[in-house]
C-alpha cells in the first residue's frame, strides 16, 4: 500500500514514475492486451489529502467493482498530445483522487490493498 496526496505532485510521480508511465501506456496500447497495467485509487483522500494509491493490474474489458477506481495510461501520437501526456495523466490521477469518496469499509487484509496481482 502506497499513500500518495493530492497536494504533493512528487508522492505520485515516487509511486508511478515516468518510466514505468512510457512502459505501461505503450503496453495498454497493443491490440491483444487483455491486462491493462495502470494506478488503483484505493481510498480517497482524507483532510490533509492523502489517499492510497497502488500499482495494479485490470483485465480489458472488465467493469469496475467496489468503490476503488482504476486509471489506465494509454499512449497518443506526438500530434494528439499538446502537453507532456505523463503530466496530464497524473492531473487525471489528482483530479479522480479529489473527486473519490472516502470509505473505511477498506480494512485490513482485503485482497483489493494488495496492488499489482500477478
Amino acid at each position: 500500500m502506497s499513500n500518495a496526496n493530492i497536494n504533493d505532485r512528487a508522492s505520485i510521480e515516487r509511486i508511478y514514475p515516468r518510466a514505468v508511465f512510457l512502459r505501461e501506456s505503450t503496453a495498454n496500447m497493443r491490440a491483444k492486451a487483455s491486462m491493462l497495467r495502470g494506478l488503483r485509487i484505493l481510498v480517497g483522500p482524507d483532510g490533509t489529502g492523502w489517499f492510497e494509491l497502488v500499482r495494479a493490474l485490470h483485465r480489458a474489458g472488465e467493469p469496475e467493482s467496489g468503490a476503488d477506481v482504476f486509471l489506465c495510461p494509454v499512449a497518443t501520437a506526438p500530434s494528439e498530445a499538446a502537453a507532456d501526456p505523463y503530466d496530464a495523466f497524473l492531473d487525471r490521477v489528482i483530479a479522480t483522487a479529489r473527486a473519490a469518496q472516502r470509505s473505511d469499509d477498506a480494512g485490513r487484509g482485503e485482497a483489493r490493498r494488495k496492488g499489482l496481482r500477478p
